[in-house]
């Protein structure tokens, strides 16, 4: 269980975060993208918690009760196109914020296991999905 000591994008839209991965990944030059870079708050681990997740779900796992989930997470479920991100230093949420799925899929087992700060670090992979769409993975460097 986390505490919720956070900040977190409070609009149902696409975080910061992820803009600047989509922003990475899109761009034909770059081939890994560092998410320590591109963060300015502590963490320590990150999660990656499925597409259609309740709201309930994720407060669950964030650890926040009723009274403040609402404040914390501003969506009902985790929409088709996006995944939410969760960063926790200790054990505290430094930071939530929706990703999407267009700004590069995490090639990740959603929730049931941490991804180190240190060993985030994902190397892009580029595929046309025909009608002119790209569809971008992000694979966790070994």
């Amino acid at each position: 269980m986390l505490l919720f000591v956070a900040c977190s994008e409070a609009t149902n839209g696409t975080g910061l975060i992820s803009q600047k991965i989509g922003a990475l990944a899109h761009d034909p030059g770059n081939r890994e993208v560092h998410l320590a870079k591109l963060t300015s708050f502590g963490w320590d681990r990150f999660y990656v918690i499925r597409s259609g997740a309740s709201r309930e779900e994720v407060c669950e796992f964030i650890g926040a009760n009723r009274e403040h989930c609402g404040r914390i997470i501003r969506y009902t479920t985790v929409p088709p196109d996006s995944v939410a991100l969760v960063f926790a230093l200790g054990d505290q949420l430094t930071h939530t914020e929706l990703h999407a799925l267009a700004n590069g899929q995490f090639e990740l087992t959603p929730v049931t296991q941490a991804t180190p700060r240190e060993e985030a670090v994902f190397v892009i992979h580029r595929s046309s999905a025909g009608a002119g769409a790209d569809r971008i993975s992000l694979e966790l460097k070994r």
